[in-house]
């Protein structure tokens, strides 16, 4: 069987480097969000160019086949592990962590112009250990930034990208051991028994590694996409002013807790908050003491309340309490203690003006099934409050409670 020459072999690595930056490129387009992609395209191009300027050897100069090739290497492997630190969010990289493929970039060169010319050897195996240095350190890099960053347990792509990123850095590691121990002055490059099996394992891993960040940037998009849908659900269930719950998230937890309190015979009350005379705040200390008015009474209510109340702003001024497990007697004691907390809030926006709020309270009766017809009562409830002349508690007294 004819053996496979280095130089076909370079030349499909070209081809295979340049094919994914084109399947890559595009990608970096269409997710805008991941700025990782386009670094990997970046990467995978100085590859291929890479190797197809490695596969004129002694037929192109050596400032072309041997310094910029293997400069092209070293920065298209570099590229790979910006593109995670990228694709992690992580801070630019210190400028100490770019100098060592720099430096060994620059002694690679440097024992080519020692040599004379192409065809002259005898500084190879330096040149070997040289670029297997800067290598190992861009390389071992990355799979650094993997072991810190990548979620635990690793997923699929983060493997592909590790263990495809450490099949050809052996390789490599294996080929600078044995051109350090030796004088021989044969091209590294071209030598049939170390360069082949090296070349073969890069054109499997090159495809597993750029197929392993599609895995990587998929895995960081979903993440993404969950996180925004949790603060989505949370904004859709938020007064954004306040920041407790809205009239979406009180209907949604009274149904269930008014299924529960039927079903277990436990009892259930709502509160009805309204803010006395709030629209001379804002008339006289204007909207900006007012927001700051009712973000002070949420807080207020909010540390009074227990773990399983829902406390939610149903208007401008006015907000509902759901109070499962308490009866007409301990939603009355509640109410009397929240009107006290606000009616003590000192804030240097109203410049000594008091607070005061009126309450109605409800509570669910045999049969009712929904939150809206107990909300009408602790209204009505309220409208007694304020009727009655404000900074009170009103008790529902229309149905019997259970």
């Amino acid at each position: 069987m004819t053996p496979i020459h280095p130089q076909t072999l370079l030349i499909a690595l070209a081809i295979e480097f340049v094919a994914l930056t084109l399947v890559t490129l595009p990608a970096s387009r269409m997710w805008p969000v991941a700025s990782g992609m386009g670094r990997w395209s970046i990467g995978n191009a100085c590859l291929g160019v890479s190797m197809a300027l490695l596969s004129q050897r002694g037929v192109a100069p050596g400032i072309l086949t041997v310094v910029m090739a293997n400069g092209l290497l070293i920065y298209g492997t570099h590229s790979l592990h910006l593109a995670v630190r990228s694709l992690y969010e992580v801070p630019p990289m210190p400028f100490w962590r770019r100098l060592p493929p720099l430096v060994c970039w620059v002694a690679l060169a440097l024992l080519w112009a020692l040599d004379g010319s192409t065809h002259e050897l005898a500084w190879a195996p330096g040149r070997v250990v040289a670029f297997g240095l800067a290598m190992l350190w861009s390389a071992g890099s990355l799979g650094q930034e993997l072991t810190l960053r990548a979620p635990r347990p690793w997923s699929l792509g983060t493997w592909y990208v590790f263990v495809a990123m450490a099949m050809p850095l052996v390789g490599q590691f294996a080929r600078s051991v044995q051109y350090a121990g030796t004088s021989r002055l044969s091209d590294p490059v071209l030598a049939m028994r170390s360069a082949v099996p090296l070349y073969a394992a890069c054109a499997a891993c090159g495809v597993f590694m750029t197929y392993g960040f599609f895995l990587l940037l998929n895995d960081r998009l979903q993440a993404q996409l969950r996180t925004a849908n949790a603060r989505l659900r949370e904004d859709a269930a938020t007064d954004p002013l306040t920041h407790v719950g809205n009239r979406r998230q009180l209907d949604t937890v009274a149904a269930n807790e008014i299924g529960r309190a039927h079903r277990y015979g436990w009892p259930l009350t709502v509160l009805m908050l309204d803010l006395d005379h709030f629209k001379r705040v804002n008339d006289r200390f204007g909207h900006a003491a007012g927001d700051e008015v009712l973000c002070a009474v949420a807080a207020v209510c909010q540390r009074q309340l227990r773990g399983h109340d829902v406390l939610a702003r149903i208007g401008g001024e006015e907000f509902a309490i759901l109070l499962p497990h308490s009866d007409l007697l301990g939603a009355e004691t509640t109410a009397r203690r929240l009107a006290q907390e606000i009616r003590d809030l000192q804030l240097d926006a109203l410049d000594g003006t008091g607070v005061t709020v009126s309450i109605g309270i409800a509570a669910l009766t045999e049969g009712e099934q929904g939150i809206h017809a107990l909300l009408e009562r602790a209204d009505a409830a309220l409208y007694r409050a304020k009727s009655a002349g404000r900074d009170r508690v009103a008790v529902d007294d229309d149905n019997a409670p259970r």
